[in-house]
């Protein structure tokens, strides 16, 4: 009777070893799980925020153009007016310099940005 109180012990002895490593390479996967879990949930938080933001800048970048072209319109009628009252005004040359670079500017932020969405 002896030995077999002694088998027993030891087989369960065992047996609760096993479990108890069994439970901390649960408890090591659970954390790894919620690890990645967390991993996922900021790339999708990541991709939230840049959709946002290219969004919102492909938005400023097209208003960019229009504003621009806009005021080339109306540079070009002053200048038609100057020049029908014989009025050379080297601002206007520089105006629309700076227009035409605003311009390209923002139409190549508008591509940047939709690229970013």
């Amino acid at each position: 009777m002896n030995t077999q109180r002694e088998v027993f012990n030891k087989l369960f002895k065992e047996d609760k070893t096993e479990l108890a490593t069994q439970k901390i390479d649960l408890a090591m996967l659970d954390g790894i799980e919620r690890g990645v879990d967390k991993i996922y949930n900021d790339i999708v938080r990541a991709d939230g925020i840049l959709s946002k933001a290219g969004n919102d800048a492909e938005s400023i970048a097209k208003n960019v153009s229009i504003k621009a072209e806009s005021e080339m319109d109306v540079l070009n009628k002053a200048e038609d007016m100057a020049k029908e009252l014989g009025i050379n005004l080297p601002k206007i040359k520089e105006l629309k310099s700076r227009l035409q670079k605003a311009n390209q500017k923002g139409k190549e932020l508008a591509k940047k940005a939709a690229s970013a969405q």
